[in-house]
């Protein structure tokens, strides 16, 4: 019934078949990887990693690179330091201080250096996904109907940056972004909303893509539970130790005087963020969140990446504040 959503990913990569896959063991870049292995069977996989830690990612990379042949995976393991000195790169590619951003983009910032590191040219990734089949916790968690929860969607869409893009323009390499293509783009929402949000005992996100790769992909990763690209690979608990150094003093003092931060690690970030662009906030009409200018943005400001809907924040974790 999706072969479909198979079909066009498959037609995108053949014509831009990527040197390396930024690879956690998901069904989205598992996907990618399976047609770039098609076609380049030398493709590199990358699993970013923390040093003497076996996470999630590297366990569930290990088994589907095993059942798909992939004999080019390689896993980049990184020491927690490294992991925090990054940061600042990552605030400064993405534009943005939102802690889970940065983390994902971290992630990515590693994973795409590594395949720099090794010559390669081109890499893609499953970004993208998340969103167009509205796994985030903020989309499974709506409050409101599916009407309005496929707008939101679909705003999204029009109004999100491209991390991995970005990151690899910042190292001058190309990258493939398969659901980004519009003929994915638009292959999935043809699919109503409704299915694409399903869930059954066994899946519990993405259910059309899921079943589109039920054939293809190992059981491990259809049924895999959803992770995020900074918690799978456990880059987020490394960053967020930044926020230690934040004083309760400090922190109380710009919570009142700049706007209220969720919490240190979100603080910290913004103070990296503050150091390299123009921090401005508008009077009325600006981000829920931190006030800035959302220029032609309806619901993801472009400062602090916060999803905002009719005037209330809605957080990563679809909880509701304003």
């Amino acid at each position: 019934m999706y072969d479909n959503i198979r079909i066009k990913i498959d037609n995108v990569i053949r014509k831009n078949v990527p040197d390396a896959v930024l690879f956690s063991g998901g069904i989205d870049s598992s996907a990618i990887l399976y047609h770039a292995h098609k076609y380049n069977h030398n493709v590199m996989g990358i699993t970013v990693g923390m040093t003497g830690e076996e996470s999630s990612d590297i366990k569930y990379s290990k088994m589907v690179a095993e059942k798909l042949g992939i004999e080019n995976h390689k896993i980049f393991y990184v020491e927690p330091e490294k992991i925090k000195k990054m940061v600042e790169t990552s605030v400064k590619v993405l534009k943005s201080f939102n802690p889970e951003w940065v983390s994902s983009t971290t992630t990515l910032l590693l994973g795409t250096m590594y395949a720099k590191n090794s010559g390669l040219k081109s890499i893609s990734s499953g970004e993208g996904a998340d969103d167009l089949l509205g796994s985030f916790p903020f989309f499974r968690n709506w409050k409101g109907d599916y009407k309005s929860l496929d707008l939101a969607i679909k705003n999204r869409l029009d109004e999100i940056v491209v991390m991995s893009d970005l990151i690899a323009q910042s190292m001058k390499m190309k990258y493939i972004a398969p659901f980004h293509e519009e003929s994915v783009k638009n292959e999935i929402l043809s699919i109503p909303i409704e299915e694409r949000m399903k869930k059954t005992e066994k899946i519990n996100t993405k259910y059309p893509l899921r079943k589109a790769y039920e054939k293809v992909l190992p059981d491990s990763c259809i049924i895999r539970p959803q992770t995020m690209a900074f918690t799978g690979s456990g880059v987020y608990d490394i960053i967020k130790s930044i926020g230690n150094d934040i004083s309760d003093e400090e922190f109380k003092k710009a919570s009142s005087s700049i706007f209220k931060f969720r919490n240190k690690f979100e603080y910290a970030l913004f103070k990296i963020y503050r150091n390299n662009y123009d921090f401005k906030q508008q009077a009325q009409g600006g981000c829920v969140h931190c006030g800035s200018n959302m220029g032609k943005n309806k619901i993801n400001c472009k400062v602090c990446a916060t999803l905002q809907v009719d005037g209330k924040e809605l957080e990563f974790d679809g909880e509701e504040r304003g």
